[in-house]
């Protein structure tokens, strides 16, 4: 290769990198502001407002407060049901069941030994049913009618249906509904059938199915509560003489059908409440906005019922295996009376 065939094209390379150099130091000159900024040193409205460091981290509700059991009683028993695929465990209610201890009272799961549930209602003053998949009997139906009638107290947390996607070797999904549509039916309410959402950040916590609801009644259920938040949130279908206590904030569609409308979340019909989210009492969302008030409420409103029979069910214990009969006292025979000794004659 001769050195005029490398020589030029070196020439031509280095006047465009001087031509190119050269340009961008008069740019400098005329217009000194359009030079970028130092390392680490931000520029207003270098790109949209809700990009800026302060709008990436949405505000969330503060999480504070304390569950608060107002219940002038002492020594109450609230049952919360186990026995109809209830999805519910002991340490997601662990928080209730301290504040409850706290107040003098306790809290059971399932029904002692062999007693069923229509059996064991008689002895609680109330009772907690937490999204139960399976349906009530004919007897477990009338049995709850007679304990409210009777100065029971129950509370009903419920979800609409959804559908959850199970995972492993295979993928498959799975419908999950409400199923004690039956027993609350004879109250006035059932669960509807959708999912409820709502887009507007004002209305939401931070996530468009977590929405707010807020009292449309005054009450012992409602009292000091301003704004709760639901996470798997449906709406109450109501008739009768059901009350409707809090409904959904305004602008909630349902999540399926997109229709708007004015949706109840928690219903009343004289000893029984329905809500219609049972998230809310999660640890994660306890004290999410006024959650821990409307739960204390809920567990005053459980707390003042009265238990229709507190001795159904009981039995009594004989100890190592005697039955009642075999320890019952029986009166102490009389000793005898002594028989006079002869008197020896002459004497």
């Amino acid at each position: 290769m001769t050195e005029g065939r490398i020589v030029k094209p070196l020439a031509v390379f280095i006047v465009v990198l001087v031509a190119i150099l050269g340009g961008t130091f008069l740019l400098a000159v005329v217009n000194p502001g359009s030079s970028g900024p130092p390392d680490g040193q931000s520029i207003d409205g270098q790109s949209p407002s809700q990009y800026q460091p302060d709008a990436v981290n949405a505000p969330v509700d503060p999480e504070e407060g304390e569950i608060s059991v107002d219940s002038e009683a002492s020594d109450k028993r609230i049952l919360v049901d186990t026995g109809h695929g209830n999805q519910v465990s002991e340490s997601e209610l662990e928080p209730i069941t301290e504040a409850v201890f706290e107040a003098g009272h306790t809290v059971e799961y399932g029904t002692a030994g062999t007693a069923s549930f229509a059996d064991s209602l008689g002895q609680y003053d109330g009772v907690l049913i937490v999204q139960p998949l399976g349906s009530y009997s004919q007897e477990e139906r009338e049995a709850l009618q007679e304990y409210t009638d009777d100065g029971g107290r129950v509370v009903v947390l419920a979800e609409p249906t959804q559908t959850r996607l199970s995972t492993g070797f295979t993928q498959s999904t799975t419908t999950v509904s409400f199923g004690a549509n039956n027993a609350t039916e004879r109250y006035g309410v059932r669960m509807g059938a959708e999912q409820l959402y709502n887009v507007d950040d004002s209305a939401n916590d931070n996530n468009f199915k977590a929405i707010y609801a807020s009292p449309s009644d005054d009450g012992e259920l409602t009292n000091g509560v301003e704004t709760i938040t639901f996470d798997t949130a449906g709406y109450a279908v109501v008739n009768g003489e059901a009350e409707t206590k809090f409904t959904a904030a305004d602008g909630t569609r349902t999540l399926e059908t997109r229709r708007t409308g004015t949706y109840a979340t928690v219903v009343r019909n004289d000893n029984m409440v329905f809500v219609t989210d049972s998230t809310f009492i999660r640890s994660s969302e306890i004290y999410d906005a006024d959650n821990e008030v409307f739960i204390g409420n809920l567990l005053s409103f459980l707390l003042d019922g009265e238990a229709p029979d507190p001795d159904a069910g009981e039995t009594f214990d004989g100890g190592f295996g005697t039955d009642e009969e075999a320890v019952t006292p029986t009166e102490t025979p009389a000793e005898p009376t002594p028989t006079p000794a002869p008197t020896p004659p002459g004497s």
